[in-house]
């Protein structure tokens, strides 16, 4: 296994969010890239009732969007169209999300709240809940390997654990990576496209570190791990392809998006766009949404997968200084609708439904 240089208990550290509040206070530089594309119809708008959000969730069995927000400790339901249908509050520090296979099980990690729950996703009543330990402040979720996956501490204690609910009564194990391993909570991804494997990325530091683990035994096994690979940094996202082969990682620099192969976490393609990285996501069918932090122009490029000229770019609400918040995309299963979360120094963060996003 290729490792992760030692960066020592003190290095350098920068939060991710530092990086990426001040880019969403001063906005970014004058665009550095052309782009192409058709242009198309402003895409529909909804007020939310949120200045901040966590995470955004697809859910193809009720036709729903699931928002969470840590700082109102609640997850707000959209219907595809973005209207708002249903806002669950009572979840202290909602932070990532997760569906289960069949999608009718959300699980919210709740950072504030020491514990993960599950919740209904036809009647949005909470089925139940899960404690992880006090203090452990449950920061990202993701399901792989027959287990639920959730980063957890702070700090140098920050560590991923395990929340097992295959037997009679749940099990939670802590601490399963070496301590100091981690800056934070990584963010945490996973896919049925690359079973038994959960990629983990360092999002509090500049140098933003990646390991992909083999947690097929139960316990993460490093397989491969770069220190800021394609020298990525200040983390915001991670999302693997359809076919499980390839990882979208996008921070606040270099200014482009990047692909990593899996299985090596070297730089398999880049996706051109401007200054700065904020949030990435990929379809079902392959199609890339890229992303920017552009208050003041095109917020998101959409690409085929392995293409490097994009098919159409999108630019919400030109001249208003309203900006794509970081992990703020998320694509309908079918493909053809993409959400956005964006904001401005108002109140409320909206949400952008772009129609006929991959019309293939």
């Amino acid at each position: 296994m290729k490792q992760r240089p030692d960066r020592g208990a003190r290095w350098g550290r920068l939060l991710a969010v530092t990086v990426v509040g001040a880019l969403a206070l001063f906005g970014p530089g004058p665009a550095t890239a052309g782009a192409a594309g058709a242009p198309a119809e402003q895409p529909g708008t909804t007020e939310l009732p949120y200045a901040y959000h966590s995470d955004l969730e697809t859910d193809a069995r009720h036709q729903r969007l699931y928002i969470s927000d840590r700082v109102t400790g609640s997850v707000l339901v959209t219907d595809f169209d973005g209207q708002v249908v249903r806002k669950l509050d009572g979840l202290p520090g909602a932070a990532d999300l997760a569906l289960s296979k069949d999608n009718r099980t959300l699980y919210v990690a709740l950072a504030d709240g020491d514990a993960v729950v599950a919740l209904d996703t036809a009647t949005y009543r909470q089925k139940a809940r899960y404690p992880t330990g006090e203090g452990t402040g449950p920061a990202q979720i993701a399901l792989t390997g027959g287990k639920l996956w959730f980063s957890h501490g702070e700090n140098w204690e920050s560590s991923i654990g395990s929340l097992d609910l295959g037997g009679s009564k749940p099990v939670v194990r802590l601490n399963l990576t070496p301590e100091g391993y981690w800056g934070g909570p990584p963010r945490l991804t996973a896919s049925p496209a690359a079973p038994g494997k959960l990629v983990a990325g360092e999002q509090y530091m500049s140098n933003a570190g990646v390991t992909v683990y083999d947690v097929g035994s139960g316990t993460p096994k490093p397989l491969v791990a770069q220190d800021n690979p394609g020298d990525l940094g200040a983390l915001t996202g991670l999302a693997l392809t359809p076919d499980g082969k390839s990882l979208l990682a996008t921070g606040g620099y270099p200014y482009h998006h990047l692909s990593l192969a899996l299985d090596s976490l070297e730089v398999d393609h880049i996706y051109p766009t401007v200054a700065y990285p904020t949030a990435s996501a990929v379809s079902a069918r392959g199609a890339v949404a890229a992303g920017v932090n552009n208050s003041w122009g095109e917020d998101v490029y959409l690409f085929r997968q392995g293409e490097s000229e994009p098919y159409r770019v999108v630019d919400f609400d030109p001249g208003t200084g309203s900006y794509l918040r970081p992990n703020g995309l998320a694509w309908s299963p079918d493909g053809t609708r993409l959400f956005a979360v964006t904001g401005t120094d108002g109140p409320h963060l909206s949400l952008r439904v772009v129609t006929a996003a991959d019309p293939r």
